[in-house]
This record gives structure tokens, sequence and C-alpha cells, in this order.
């Protein structure tokens, strides 16, 4: 009996259902959608939609990155009997910036000089955490690019769906002396009154607005307080949609400086 061996099948095509040719576990790199790259369907014959609205990109702490820090990065879908995702950060010249970590049901892998993660398994997960530590110095306003196939799970390549999505990550600058401003700030959660306290001062007029997250980057609170003048500030607002007895990170952006503080609730 002999065996007929197709390369092309095996490299061009997967089986979402029988694990001997498939991708259910490490796709293929260079499948983000970034610059000189494909996307899922070099594999899949399915449909190729925007992500907007239907994917979730997060930068824990963020929107933006200070140099040299670390962050959570969460990517999230909606649905899907099995999902599988792919992620590269690049800057301006589509080089790749800074460094991934991969958590749960992901890895990181290389190609062409670029970092990526990808999912490690497709059983049903549809959001993936895991952390991206920023470039050592400034590197200018970068991109997160990123694929979510959501496949029907049918036994066959076709009729996936194919989100393409990215999202940029500016820098923090530093307008407003860090140091200065975080010797001031301070945050605390009154569980009694369930209501959250901040204090703060501003050298100079600044535009000031908060976020709290929880540690998997959901956003709980948003406060936009506009633009202040330099002053002491004390802020009492209420916040009930926490669990009691969790960790959150309380975020304070003045202009382009972000401070955190990682408070019980």
């Amino acid at each position: 009996m002999s065996f007929f061996y197709n390369p092309d099948r095996i490299t061009k095509y997967h089986n979402d259902g029988i694990e001997t040719v498939n991708f259910s576990s490490n796709p293929p790199a260079a499948k983000t959608g970034a610059p000189g790259e494909g996307n899922c369907t070099d594999c899949h014959s399915g449909s190729v939609l925007s992500a907007d609205g239907v994917v979730d990109f997060s930068v824990g702490g963020g929107p933006g990155y200070i140099p040299g820090n670390t962050y959570t990065l969460i990517v999230s879908s909606i649905g899907g009997a099995k999902n599988g995702f792919e992620l590269t950060v690049l800057d301006a010249a589509n080089n790749q910036a800074g460094t991934l970590t991969a958590g749960a049901n992901s890895n990181v892998t290389s190609s062409g000089g670029r970092e990526y993660i990808r999912h490690s398994s497709s059983l049903g997960e549809n959001t993936w955490v895991f952390e991206w530590t920023a470039p050592a110095e400034d590197a200018g306003e970068l991109t997160a690019y990123y694929t979510v196939n959501k496949a029907n799970n049918d036994g066959a390549n076709s009729s996936d769906e194919i989100y393409v999505g990215s999202t940029p990550i500016p820098l923090f600058g530093a307008s407003i002396s860090e140091n200065e401003l975080d010797a001031s700030y301070n945050a605390y959660y009154n569980q009694a009154a369930q209501e959250l306290n901040l204090s703060y001062s501003l050298p100079e007029e600044a535009k000031v607005v908060l976020n709290v997250q929880d540690l998997s980057g959901r956003l709980v609170t948003f406060r936009d307080f506009g633009d202040q003048p330099a002053g002491d500030y004390n802020e009492t607002f209420q916040v009930n949609n926490v669990t009691a007895n969790s960790i959150y990170i309380v975020s304070l952006f003045v202009d382009n400086t972000v401070l955190n503080r990682k408070i019980m609730f």
C-alpha cells in the first residue's frame, strides 16, 4: 500500500476538527494583516471582516505606553465554536516594537524579524490575556495588528469568519514632571460608602482623565475631569460595579503622563 504525500495541502489548508492537519494550536506566523502580511484567509476560505465592534483590544494602564514598562494586553471576541488569534506590535517603520510574553492558551514565535503572539489551543476560548514590554526608548506611536478567526468547527476550512484590525498605541510623554505628580497622587476606596477618593496636585493647567480597571484590563469606571488649572484637588465619587476585596488599577492621566495605583476595593 502506498501513501501519496501532498505538501501543498498540508501547508496551505488545515482542518478545524481533525487534529492531524490543523492549526488549532500554533498557527503560522505573519498572519496578522500587518503591512506585508496575509491573514487567516491564507488557510481559511472564510469571510474577511472588520474587527471594529466585534474584537476588543486593550492595553492595561494604557492606552499609551511609557518606554520600558510592561503592560497587560487583552484580545477578546464574541462567540465562535472555535476561536484563534494572532497579534504583533510594530513601529512606524513596520519593525518589531517591544517584546511579547505569552499567557494562558497562547505562545510567542518569530518570523522575518517580527515577533508574534498566537493561540496555543482553540477549545472555545474567546479571550486571551498576555504581556507586552514596551521598547526601552521612545519609539513614537506604535500599532498593534491582529486577526481573530471564529471557526465554525464543521470539519472543513471553509465558511469561517476572519476579523482583521489594528489599534494605535501612542507614547505617553512627560510634559509635567512625573515625579512631582506621582508624589502628590493618592487613591483609596471607602468600602462602606462605595466611594473612590482621589487627591492630587497640578503644578500647571492640564487635562485630567481617570480610568479604573480590574487586573484583566476590563474598564470599570471612566471619568473625564476636563482641563483643570494648577492647584490641589480632591475628588470623591461612587464606584459600585466592583467585586469586594479585589485589586483594581486606578490610573490618572494628566495630559500625556499616566499615574497608576493598585488598591483594594
